[in-house]
């Protein structure tokens, strides 16, 4: 009788957690979708990926899955930088986004810095 169920169990277990990778994927595009909006950078290609699972001890709550998530973003719409955001069962714990200070230039004053058009050749 055992041997009969194991199989179905399997399978559901295997459906159970693919449902919650995809469930924790979604959680994490949204996300970084408002963290990129926040910071006034966009998220390229709508998309994250998994860097990294692992298993975390938290203290007083035991072990949790911790997810390490991968994208790329833009600053002026011409560049590609890498983000990342770490999530403890669902919840941010960190994140690391560029560094905007780096990659816009400050204007001096009250003069307008004007950048140069990018042409097609």
């Amino acid at each position: 009788m055992v041997e009969s169920l194991l199989p179905m169990v399997l399978v559901l277990a295997g459906l159970w957690a693919w449902q919650n990778a995809l469930r924790a994927r979604e959680r994490a595009r949204e996300l970084a979708r408002g963290l990129c909006a926040r910071a006034g950078v966009q998220l390229l290609d709508e998309t994250v990926a998994v860097r990294r699972l692992r298993l975390r001890r938290v203290p007083g709550e035991g072990l949790r899955l911790e997810r390490c998530y991968g994208f790329e973003v833009s600053v002026d719409g011409a560049d590609r930088q890498r983000g990342s955001l770490n999530l403890l069962d669902g919840d941010i714990v960190s994140w690391d986004l560029p560094n905007l200070d780096a990659a816009i230039p400050a204007s001096s004053g009250n003069v307008i810095e004007m950048r140069p058009q990018r042409t097609l050749h």
